[in-house]
């Protein structure tokens, strides 16, 4: 056995991190996600790397019911080595909870920023790394649909929200895709729009203000949003009952169709997995195209943040490794896979297609990036949210919207928000 790995069982056994009954023990990591399929290929490829280079095995169980699953490994006392969380508010909650372990030795990793949370203590920390990505504030469009002289100033880099809504309009009636249904929770694509609007009109610090419970519903900046929002909804295709019953991933679809039945579509990166199933297999580049969200640079994500719940020095080593350029071009570099990396070594040249190397670089030109803002407020206020967008859809009247912001603001004010 060589003095390093010989030091480190000292160690960890003299912590009490990891049972040592058993040789090796301490070279065993459990990692918990919702990784499966083709995700949980690609992570299991970035783990068969790690378990190469270390010596260190990692146990991985993907389930898309993560989250019930480790609330009941916690519950039990017996939580994965460390986990891959639902969203950025789950992370908050449990490193307030003091479940969570800061990050510390050299593992901090990527997206640390946007991953620091109080502790039971209240003291600020870095609770975990983003290992992927998807990019939210994106505008597609299919190029066959516009005039030459429409796709010039769309794509012009100090093109603004009211422009884009002049382009809209003389693009067609009813221009805006979209569908708000989700067999899991229908009403995130408009909570998506919400943050986009308020994020570029009103900027970071209003956006921060609301996410972490400061800036009341009822405020001009969300009420602006809210406003906004509904003239999206009041532009796009079909009437309120298709919005409603369209699935987010269908709702773009009818940009292929001739005649096209809406010309532009507000999605993550990861809608192109759903373009590419439409009839007739419709191709990046000639078939769609995006813009970022036009307004300041600013770029909202989605992300998985993987934190840790028992800590160790071979749990600290596989967390730096997942945020190294090489760890990541792993994933990234796979077609068609929709992830992309909050670590700056990760150029846009090092995507595998023109598509995703020109959304990577505007990922990486961003001044501003920010998480989801449902995705990291309290779970019953995202689930307000969500539901709330649903309501306003229904009936986007100024008096309906009143009471939906009234009814949003109620919760605020009894709503703990980990900061």
């Amino acid at each position: 056995m060589s003095v390093r790995i010989l030091s480190v069982i000292l160690l960890v056994c003299s912590l009490g991190v990891v049972a040592c009954g058993g040789s090796g023990s301490d070279r065993t990591i459990t990692v918990l996600g919702s990784w499966t399929g083709e995700e949980g290929r690609a992570f299991r490829a970035m783990l068969s790397a790690f378990e190469r280079s270390s010596g260190i095995e990692v146990e991985y169980t993907g389930t898309r019911d993560a989250r019930a699953v480790l609330a009941s490994e916690l519950h039990d006392g017996h939580p994965p080595d460390a986990a891959v969380l639902a969203t950025p508010g789950d992370l908050r909650a449990y490193a307030a909870a003091g479940e969570l372990r800061p990050l510390r030795g050299g593992a901090e990793g990527i997206g640390g920023e946007l991953t620091t949370a109080a502790g039971p203590d209240g003291r600020r920390r870095t609770y975990g790394i983003v290992v992927k990505a998807s990019v939210k504030s994106l505008i597609w469009y299919n190029p066959r649909n516009l005039s030459s002289e429409l796709r010039d100033r769309l794509t012009d880099s100090d093109l603004t929200w009211d422009e884009l809504s002049d382009i809209a309009g003389e693009a067609g009636s009813r221009p805006w895709c979209l569908g708000l249904a989700d067999t899991s929770a229908s009403g995130w694509p408009g909570t998506d729009w919400i943050e986009d609007i308020l994020l570029h009109a009103s900027g970071p610090k209003a956006y921060d203000d609301w996410v972490s419970g400061r800036l009341p519903w009822t405020s001009e900046p969300v009420r602006s949003a809210w406003r906004t929002f509904g003239e999206v909804v009041a532009n796009a295709r079909g009437d309120a009952r298709t919005v409603l019953l369209t699935g987010y991933g269908q709702a773009g679809a009818p940009m292929f169709a001739s005649p096209p039945g809406c010309l532009f579509d507000h999605a993550g990166s990861f809608i192109t997995g759903f373009y590419g199933q439409s009839d007739g297999r419709p191709q990046p580049g000639r078939d769609y195209d995006h813009i970022p969200f036009p307004g300041a640079s600013s770029v909202v994500i989605g992300g998985d943040v993987l934190g840790v719940f028992r800590d160790s020095p071979a749990v600290r080593e596989l967390v730096a490794y997942l945020g190294t350029a090489d760890a990541q071009r792993i994933w990234t570099g796979r077609q068609g896979s929709g992830a992309f990396s909050l670590n700056r070594e990760v150029r846009p040249d090092d995507y595998p297609d023109p598509l995703s190397r020109r959304i990577a670089q505007t990922l990486a030109d961003a001044e501003t990036v920010r998480f989801d803002a449902s995705d990291t407020m309290p779970t019953v206020m995202a689930a307000a949210f969500n539901h709330a967008v649903l309501e306003y859809v229904a009936e986007p009247e100024d008096e309906r919207l009143d009471d939906v912001l009234n009814s949003l603001e109620k919760l605020r004010r009894t709503t703990r928000f980990p900061s």
